[in-house]
């Protein structure tokens, strides 16, 4: 018989997480469960237990590890990107939020956190965001309130990227927008960004 596959606590975590991410995109927020995510990744649910407490709290580490890569992909485009394609970025942000049910993931959270006065997970990707506040403020035009501008377009384009991963198709139909205008939405956005982060020419 194999011997059991050895894997340092991280090594584990991440496996776990991994798992999880999968099971997320697969089946929703009904595949986060200790037993199946577990079961999947070859491992008692009493070590998931081990390594995250509870369901919930794998989910808010899921949460931490996705918006993580998130921001750090976004930091990059910008950091290397010196003609910037807003449609693009939000295009493939708005992508990435609504398929693999990160969207639904950080709503499940929001309302989680309303209910529970537990850590909010978000703390750790403060300095993530305190990172792409500047590198947002550097792309606005000369003479705007740079870092509160950069704060509300941050805003702006998180919120509506999470309501359309979330219920995008259903606001859609209730304001009789076709599939093709939801699907151009995210470049209509970033069609709107670039006029913003054009300089005033008069």
């Amino acid at each position: 018989m194999a011997g059991r596959k050895r894997r340092s606590a991280d090594e584990a975590r991440a496996e776990l997480l991994q798992v999880a991410e999968d099971r997320l995109a697969r089946y929703g927020l009904e595949g986060l469960n200790i037993v199946d995510v577990a079961g999947a990744a070859g491992m008692s649910h009493a070590t998931l237990i081990h390594h995250f407490g509870s369901t919930e709290d794998m989910r808010r580490a899921l949460v931490t590890r996705m918006t993580d890569r998130l921001l750090r992909d976004v930091i990059a485009v910008l950091e290397t990107e010196a003609e910037l394609a807003p449609e693009k970025l939000l295009r493939d942000l708005f992508s990435t939020l609504s398929k693999g049910g990160h969207a639904k993931l950080l709503a499940w959270l929001a309302v989680e956190q309303g209910l529970s006065q537990s850590a909010d997970p978000a703390a750790e990707i403060d300095d993530l965001f305190a990172e792409l506040v500047p590198i947002v403020a550097k792309r606005l035009p000369t003479g705007a309130d740079g870092e509160l501008l950069a704060r509300r377009m941050i805003y702006l384009i998180a919120t509506s990227a999470i309501g359309y991963g979330i219920a995008g198709d259903t606001l859609a139909n209730l304001i009789k927008l076709d599939h093709a205008e939801v699907e151009d939405y995210p470049a209509w956005l970033g069609a709107q960004v670039r006029e913003m982060l054009e300089p005033d020419t008069d």
